[in-house]
């Protein structure tokens, strides 16, 4: 429900600028959300319009360079470090060195008290402009608080295993297994999520273990998993303010540079 999505911000809103202001204000920002059918970027927008604050992908200058909405686990990718170009004051570079960064399968999954998420996605950059969705899974009836409801603790975790088990099991990536895992959300440290994540890699694909391609990002060494989401978007946030991401001239330019320079522009103008 957007009303309650608004009231939300509203909230986070008031809190942030009682730890921010008068310093720094708090209207333009860049948000992260799980990749579900019933949240819409058009949803979002309107929410964060009625808690009076503007996102950054909506902003008008940055449709042509920008990616329209960064779901979850992109963000969760950069938070961790991966995905990222060096050169990213200039556009153009920035896209030919992400072009060439690996793509990886790449499973993330994410325990809250109120639900599973999980999503498998063929992911090289972080912040691509246009994305296709993988499968994806969000489960309110696995989140932490809800083992009461299941016969016991065991079967719950045996419940998060399943979905983890069906959506790999369901990818369109044929028997490859993930090349990187990341984990996430406010219990993503949990010991027993942990296990049971490995344990769903383990029947998935018997035999191999968990081998270098296969194992668990060790994210508490890099960045905690409750927060590799938002540290992600504070990595984009920080590039568009060094560098805003429609100012930069097109390659046309530089081509017609190049044929001046070589004396293959006849409608070259000398000045005299």
């Amino acid at each position: 429900d957007v009303g309650v999505l608004a009231s939300l911000l509203a909230d986070l809103k008031s809190a942030t600028m009682k730890t921010l202001a008068p310093l720094h204000s708090v209207d333009l920002i860049a948000i992260t959300f799980p990749s579900i059918p019933a949240l819409t970027p058009l949803d979002l927008d309107d929410a964060l319009s009625h808690a009076g604050l503007r996102n950054w992908f909506a902003e008008p200058d940055s449709r042509l360079f920008q990616p329209k909405h960064v779901v979850q686990s992109r963000a969760a990718i950069a938070g961790n470090g991966y995905g990222l170009c060096a050169s990213y004051a200039d556009l153009f570079e920035c896209w030919f060195e992400e072009d060439a960064l690996p793509s990886r399968l790449t499973l993330f999954v994410s325990l809250t008290g109120h639900a599973l998420y999980a999503s498998l996605d063929v992911m090289g950059t972080a912040f691509p402009r246009w994305v296709r969705d993988g499968p994806r899974v969000m489960d309110f009836r696995a989140g932490l608080d809800a083992q009461d409801g299941f016969a016991s603790e065991s079967d719950y975790w045996a419940h998060v295993r399943s979905r983890i088990v069906e959506l790999v099991r369901g990818g369109d990536q044929g028997q490859q297994p993930p090349g990187l895992v990341l984990l996430g959300g406010q219990n993503g440290t949990h010991h027993v999520f942990v296990e049971t994540v490995r344990d769903a890699l383990a029947e998935l694909h018997p035999g191999e273990g968990l081998a270098p391609s296969l194992s668990l990002k060790d994210a508490t060494a890099v960045v905690d998993p409750t927060y590799a989401g938002a540290r992600g978007m504070a990595v984009y946030a920080r590039r568009r303010q060094e560098v805003p991401g429609h100012c930069k001239e097109r390659w046309s330019c530089e081509e017609k540079r190049d044929k001046e320079r070589s004396g293959g522009d006849h409608e070259k103008m000398e000045l005299r």
